[in-house]
């Protein structure tokens, strides 16, 4: 989790490191040539791109920690007051590596360096906890976000290629948490009452949590690639967005006990603007193919944070993290 955390200062340390290094007049770090495969011949019509990326993320968010009872007691007093007692600790579910995908296309008109490009990335998550099969606790998350950017190309030196990018993003998140306890409520508690409660009543509780978010917001960001040879290059990024939209709470519990029975249900929506960053590197080759086209292939991590996105239990971010595999062809 700490080094999670420090993942954005890391990425703007070498995003400032990257552009100190970039006015270096030797950029031949290694034997082989920068460009050391046949040039592309230019298109009259532009270029366009199409690529495609497996995800393995591990979402994880903040504030789901739960109560698990260990022992509940109720006793009654010499005057007729009931005392009751309750022991539990708090559990967290079990977070999972889960698939996902990434789909993105663009264009850039010839003989400019403006181009702009769309993504949409889709990703399901689910967690689950289990305390001795009487405490079960239950979570799964939908993501869908779609980028549209606007990007800016430039070369600073024959090493280091800068794209800043400006657009939007909108996000659609749902998660959903449920968690059920049965447990005995037991009279063995020390007490001056003659007078116990009776014994082992079996109580259950039984809740369902629901949040869906959807927003819209601006977003900026920069890549960074730095050029090694032989097709080889190390890339990262960083962005920011806000996202202004409404969520959709809906809260729903019932406690059954052995006497008793209640129930009650809560809807509730807000108006949020949620704050994102996201952060990644990698290593990326690329090689000509057909005279006019480029394949790239690309390995790396990435961190997504939605602070302060939790509203069903107490207030945590959500955040993604893990690696991708991309290929892209560019035409």
């Amino acid at each position: 989790m700490t080094f999670i955390k420090k993942i954005h200062v890391a990425v703007a340390l070498l995003l400032i490191s990257s552009i100190g290094n970039a006015y270096e007049p030797n950029c031949n770090l290694f034997q082989c040539e920068i460009d050391d495969c046949s040039p592309c011949q230019p298109s009259c019509w532009g270029k366009g791109f199409i690529s495609a990326d497996l995800l393995y993320w591990r979402a994880f968010e903040s504030g789901l920690d739960r109560c698990v009872p260990v022992r509940t007691c109720d006793t009654i007093t010499c005057d007729d007051r009931v005392v009751s007692r309750f022991k539990g600790k708090g559990r967290n579910p079990h977070f999972r590596w889960d698939p996902g995908f990434r789909i993105g296309f663009g264009y850039a008109p010839a003989c400019s360096d403006w181009g702009v490009a769309a993504f949409w990335t889709h990703f399901h998550s689910h967690a689950n906890r289990s305390e001795n099969c009487r405490s079960e606790h239950r979570w799964k998350l939908d993501l869908d976000t779609v980028d549209v950017v606007l990007g800016y190309d430039f070369d600073l030196n024959c090493c280091v290629h800068l794209r800043p990018f400006g657009g939007v993003r909108w996000a659609n998140i749902d998660q959903h948490l449920n968690f059920g306890q049965g447990f005995e409520s037991r009279s063995d508690c020390s007490s001056s009452s003659s007078n116990p409660r009776g014994s082992n009543d079996l109580n259950f509780s039984k809740t369902h949590l629901k949040q869906d978010f959807s927003g819209v917001g601006p977003l900026l960001g920069l890549e960074a690639d730095w050029k090694i040879g032989c097709g080889f290059s190390f890339y990262i990024s960083g962005a920011v967005s806000w996202l202004y939209g409404k969520f959709h709470i809906n809260k729903q519990n019932s406690n059954v006990s052995a006497d008793t029975a209640s129930y009650w249900s809560e809807r509730t929506r807000l108006d949020a603007n949620v704050a994102a960053t996201d952060a990644g590197l990698g290593v990326r080759w690329q090689t000509c193919i057909f005279g006019n086209k480029q394949l790239f292939l690309q390995l790396g991590l990435e961190h997504h944070r939605y602070y302060d996105f939790n509203r069903i239990g107490n207030y945590g971010d959500l955040s993604f993290d893990g690696a991708n595999f991309s290929a892209a062809i560019e035409f």
